[in-house]
């Protein structure tokens, strides 16, 4: 009878560790740096929350799994994504060939469209008064600045003339350094040169003649065919009525237009 009582106590121990086990590989943990309003940032409860936030819950909800977002540096997602730290990174990620040709590593189908502007330090604008991408990028030898693996630099030292490119940690020293002069040019998103300029108005000045078209994706470890043929029929019905951008665009419309007078979601929706 104990011999019986004991093999019942092993499965049941057994059956309740599985399902732990399968609750928690349940998660999907999704990485952000939430540092990136209205995209990724956090409130003033210090919960995540914004665009991608909202898109990682939809996705979540589509896959019929939990949700747990996973703020890191946004030079450390590809590393965190490849030791399975996170599941995945959807944390406003262009497209690139340098990024697509990492080693396990693969994008989903495109799902924003990030025109890229460029801070200009005021005295250097003032010196040179640019108004498009190509007078900018003839200019020989001017000082861009951007965080450590930002389209920001690579657009540049490709395109151009003799540009020199300088690496900083984050988006905040980048600005810095256009703001004290030590650069000349800072390439980032719309929304966040909009907020950076309004910041310093007496140090800066925005090119509004966009630099390039970003495409952004969803960052995904490329072992796994099934989970990036969800991600991306997720993101083919994004555009379904009283779909995910609508929801969207009802809730953060207001809210681009802070930063970017008259512009709301569909600033960043390649229809």
């Amino acid at each position: 009878m104990k011999k019986i009582l004991l093999g019942i106590t092993l499965l049941l121990l057994v059956f309740t560790m599985s399902a732990c086990k399968s609750d928690t590989d349940n998660t999907l943990k999704v990485g952000m740096d939430l540092k990136w309003p209205p995209f990724e940032t956090i409130d003033s409860s210090g919960k995540p929350t914004g665009i991608s936030v909202d898109l990682a819950y939809a996705l979540g909800e589509y896959l019929e799994r939990d949700v747990e977002i996973v703020d890191l540096e946004f030079g450390s997602l590809i590393t965190a994504l490849a030791t399975e730290q996170i599941d995945i990174i959807i944390g406003s990620m262009s497209i690139t060939e340098d990024r697509e040709s990492k080693e396990n590593f693969t994008f989903s189908d495109p799902y924003f469209f990030f025109p890229l502007i460029t801070v200009l330090n005021k005295d250097f604008y003032e010196a040179n008064p640019v108004e498009s991408k190509e007078e900018l990028f003839a200019i020989d030898g001017v000082n861009y600045v951007g965080p450590l693996s930002f389209v920001s630099l690579s657009i540049p030292r490709e395109e151009a003339l003799n540009a020199n490119i300088l690496e900083v940690a984050d988006s905040n020293s980048a600005v810095l350094e256009v703001v004290s002069g030590t650069s000349d040019a800072f390439i980032i998103s719309a929304s966040s040169a909009a907020g950076y300029q309004a910041a310093n108005p007496e140090t800066t000045v925005i090119l509004w003649d966009p630099i390039d078209l970003s495409p952004i994706g969803m960052g995904m470890r490329d072992d796994d065919a099934q989970f990036k043929d969800d991600v991306n029929a997720f993101i083919a019905g994004l555009n379904d009525i009283d779909g995910v951008y609508d929801m969207l665009r009802e809730k953060y419309d207001d809210v681009v237009a802070e930063d970017l007078p008259g512009q709301g979601v569909d600033f960043y929706i390649n229809d």
